[in-house]
């Protein structure tokens, strides 16, 4: 189930009879765009795709065993490491690729991923708030519980990764792109979702109340259990049945 309020409410006043005036919800179909699903195979062709950026020259793996403040790294690749729990501020990792590695519960403060490609990392219940992360990219993550809120995301990507109770307020995301990801539960209140695309991903009981989402595109996701306002839907686009079952639950019909 879809919880959201209205944008517009009106009063009947009281009739002659005496009856106390009554309060109607009116919900504004045109707050929103309502286009034909995507076609399936336009996602699935995605699912497993190698990353479209150039891997780093092999020669530039560097073996790191620990994470220090006021570290810059540029074009390394780093693979199999264990930062579980490290806490550090300043990290940076520009343009670098790390692979299996692992940032469970770590908390790093001002960190800065731009440009970095992410294969198979656990980043669960990591503190990266306010982490800069623009045009990064995160294939087979497992992100459960991480923590990005005030962070700045704008086109980054990512690609079937576990994000399921993620917290994300305040955060930036604007053209940021999620496939086939698992989002159930996850925080976007506040959040600036504009022109954002969510392809065959599962939001549901994600939280997007007071987001910005005009463009975002929720088309072929599952949104059971959206928590969103009406009025924050406004410039949002999704799908026909989409629009049917946000309305069902204003108890509307739509008759074709």
């Amino acid at each position: 189930m879809v919880s959201f309020w209205s944008a517009s409410r009106a009063t009947t006043p009281a009739t002659s009879t005496g009856a106390p005036p009554t309060e109607r919800t009116t919900l504004d179909l045109a707050s929103f765009s309502v286009c034909p699903p995507q076609r399936s195979d336009a996602f699935r062709a995605t699912r497993g795709a190698s990353p479209t950026r150039e891997p780093m020259d092999p020669t530039r793996n560097e073996t790191i065993d620990e994470l220090h403040s006021d570290t810059d790294h540029h074009g390394l690749v780093v693979a199999g490491r264990d930062f579980t729990g490290q806490c550090a501020s300043a990290v940076a990792f520009k343009d670098c690729r790390l692979t299996r590695t692992v940032f469970a519960r770590s908390s790093l403060h001002g960190l800065d991923l731009s440009g970095t490609i992410l294969e198979g990392c656990d980043l669960a219940n990591a503190l990266w708030e306010g982490a800069r992360l623009e045009n990064a990219l995160f294939v087979d993550c497992r992100v459960t519980g991480l923590d990005l809120s005030q962070a700045s995301l704008q086109g980054t990507e990512f690609r079937s990764c576990e994000i399921s109770m993620a917290n994300f307020r305040n955060a930036v995301f604007k053209k940021t792109k999620f496939v086939d990801c698992k989002l159930r539960g996850a925080d976007f209140q506040r959040a600036d979702l504009r022109q954002a695309v969510f392809q065959g991903c599962d939001l549901r009981e994600a939280q997007m109340s007071f987001a910005k989402l005009d463009g975002t595109d929720l088309r072929s996701s599952e949104i059971a259990g959206l928590q969103v306002g009406i009025a924050d839907l406004r410039g949002a686009v999704v799908e026909p049945s989409q629009a049917a079952y946000l309305a069902g639950l204003m108890g509307l019909r739509i008759v074709h």
